[in-house]
C-alpha cells in the first residue's frame, strides 16, 4: 500500500510536560490535493448536506492509503461522499451512520442506475405530474394566500401527508399538498432503484418548498431572511423545483454510473458505531470525516426530510434516534455516557472542567461526546486489519475562549488502539462545508490524522 509519512516526535519548542502529554507529530505537513475530482459532478450535489467530505480530499485520501480492490469502511458516511469516491476509485466500500437520512442519502447516491430507463420512467413520471399541476397564475396569487380550511380539508384526502409537529408552520398548505401529491406518484415507481433515486431528488426539494432557511447549517428554522422573503411575496412551485432538480440529477447519476467501476461492492447500513460495527466483512482501510462537538445539529436539521420519506413515523420515533446522535449540544444529564464514571485522558478532562465553570450543560455534551468517540475508536480499531491505516478528516474549534483542539482529542481518545503516523492539514475555503459559528466556532482549516490500527 503506497502511502506518504512523517516521523512522530516531539512538538518544536515544547516544554517537556508539554511533550509528555501531547501525542501529536512535531509538524502539521500540508495536504496537497488534485482538483481532479472538482471536475466532476457525479453524484455528489443530489442532496444538500452541510460539513460533508470535499471530493478531492476524498480522493486523494483513497488513493494514499489504499490500493485497488481493498475495502473501505466510513463510519460516520454522511452524505456518502466516501462510497461515491470509491466507487469510481476501484475500490470496495462500507458506510455506516445513526442518522436514517444519511444512510437513505449514501445507499442512493452510490447506486448506478441505468440512464436509458432512468430517462424514460423520469419521463413519464413528469408527463403525469402535470395533471395534477397547478396553474402558473395559482402560484403567483399564492405568494400572498394559501388554501382556505376547507379546500385544505378537500385536497387533503387520500395523501400521504406526514405526522410532522407543527406542519403548518414549516410549509404553506398549497405546498404540502403539492408535495404529497408528487411523493404519491413517486412511491408508484415499481423500480426499486428508480424509485429511491426520484425519492432522493423529492427530498432534496422539501427545504427550498419549506419556509424554513435552507441556507444555514445550525438546525431546522424560519430565520428573519425567510420573513422578509415571505412579506416581499415568495412563490414555491414544488413541482417546477422537482422537475428542474430530476433533470440535473439524472445527468449526475448518467456520469456516475459511466465512470464507476464494474464489480465494485458498496453497502451501506445504520448504526450506531459508539455501541456496535456490524460484520461487514474484512476492512482494509477507515477513512472518514467524524462529527465535530457543536458542529452540525443532524438530529433538527433532518427532521423535516425524515417525515417525508417516512424514515421516522412519529415524534416519539424520531426522539428514539437523539440520544445516538455524537457532537449534539444538549445532552441529559440521565444518558450513560454522562452517568456513568468514564475516565476521560487528561487533557479531554481539563477541557471538560474548563467548560463546565461556564456551562454545566455544554460540558456535559462535551464528556458525551468524548466517552462516545473514544468507545468508536476503539471498535474501529478492532474492526480493521491490524497494521491497516485508520484516517480521520477533524476540524477544530471554539467554546467560548477555549480552543478545542479537535486532533489532539482524537490522538489522546485514541491511545492504546491506534498509533498516529502522520498528521496533515489544508484550508476550508468557498466550499458548503466552511461556514460560521457561534461563539467563533468557525473551521477554516481541517487536519488528516493518519493511524494504523495496533489491536485489530
Amino acid at each position: 500500500m503506497e502511502a506518504s509519512s512523517s516521523s512522530v516526535g516531539s512538538k518544536e519548542g515544547a516544554t517537556p510536560a508539554e511533550e509528555e502529554r501531547s501525542p501529536l507529530p512535531a509538524a502539521t505537513a500540508p495536504l496537497e490535493f488534485s482538483s481532479e475530482a472538482g471536475g466532476r459532478r457525479l453524484t455528489h450535489h443530489l442532496f444538500r448536506f452541510p460539513a460533508k467530505f470535499h471530493a478531492p480530499v476524498v480522493t486523494h485520501l483513497i488513493r494514499d492509503y489504499t490500493v485497488e480492490g481493498e475495502t473501505i469502511l466510513d463510519p460516520f458516511c454522511g452524505s456518502g461522499t466516501l462510497l461515491v469516491e470509491a466507487s469510481v476509485n476501484s475500490r470496495n466500500s462500507v458506510g455506516l451512520d445513526v442518522d436514517p437520512l444519511s444512510v437513505f442519502v449514501s445507499r442512493t447516491k452510490s447506486k448506478a442506475v441505468n440512464h436509458t430507463a432512468l430517462t424514460s420512467r423520469g419521463a413519464a413520471l413528469l408527463s403525469d405530474l402535470y395533471s395534477v399541476r397547478r396553474s402558473d397564475t395559482f402560484y403567483r396569487e399564492a405568494m400572498w394566500d394559501d388554501l382556505s380550511d376547507s379546500e385544505w380539508n378537500r385536497e387533503a384526502i387520500g395523501l400521504p401527508i406526514p405526522g410532522i409537529p407543527r406542519l403548518l408552520h414549516w410549509f404553506r398548505r398549497y405546498v404540502v399538498i403539492d408535495l404529497a401529491r408528487i411523493l404519491q406518484r413517486i412511491e408508484e415507481e415499481r423500480d426499486p432503484a428508480i424509485r429511491n433515486f426520484f425519492r432522493l431528488v423529492f427530498a432534496s426539494c422539501i427545504r427550498n418548498s419549506s419556509n424554513a432557511d435552507p441556507v444555514p447549517v445550525s438546525g431546522l428554522e424560519v430565520t428573519r431572511h425567510m420573513l422578509e422573503l415571505e412579506e416581499k411575496g415568495r412563490e414555491i412551485n414544488p413541482f417546477l423545483i422537482f422537475e428542474r432538480r430530476l433533470q440535473r440529477a439524472s445527468l449526475d447519476m448518467r456520469e456516475f454510473a459511466e465512470q464507476r467501476s464494474p464489480d465494485i461492492q458498496v453497502k451501506c447500513r445504520r448504526a450506531d458505531v459508539a455501541s456496535y460495527i456490524p460484520n461487514v466483512g474484512q476492512i482494509d482501510a477507515v477513512i472518514t470525516s467524524p462529527p465535530y462537538h457543536g458542529a452540525v445539529d443532524y438530529y433538527r436539521r433532518h427532521q423535516l426530510e425524515q417525515f417525508w420519506l417516512g424514515l421516522v413515523s412519529d415524534h416519539d420515533d424520531r426522539l428514539s434516534l437523539l440520544e445516538h446522535y455524537l457532537g449534539r449540544p444538549k445532552v441529559p444529564a440521565r444518558h450513560p455516557f454522562v452517568r456513568r464514571p468514564h475516565e476521560l485522558p487528561a487533557w479531554a478532562s481539563e477541557l471538560e472542567k474548563t467548560i463546565k465553570e461556564q456551562d454545566p450543560e455544554r460540558a456535559r455534551a462535551f464528556r458525551h461526546y468524548c466517552v462516545g468517540m473514544s468507545r468508536s475508536l476503539k471498535l474501529l480499531a478492532k474492526k480493521v486489519r491490524r497494521g491497516g491505516r485508520v484516517v480521520f478528516v477533524v476540524g477544530h474549534s471554539r467554546w467560548k475562549e477555549t480552543t478545542i483542539d479537535t486532533s489532539r482529542l482524537f490522538s489522546e481518545l485514541s491511545q492504546g488502539h491506534l498509533r498516529l503516523l502522520e498528521r496533515r492539514s489544508y484550508p476550508v475555503v468557498n466550499r458548503y462545508m466552511s461556514y460560521k459559528r457561534h461563539n467563533g466556532a468557525s473551521i477554516d482549516e481541517e487536519f488528516v490524522l493518519v493511524y494504523e490500527s495496533i489491536i485489530g
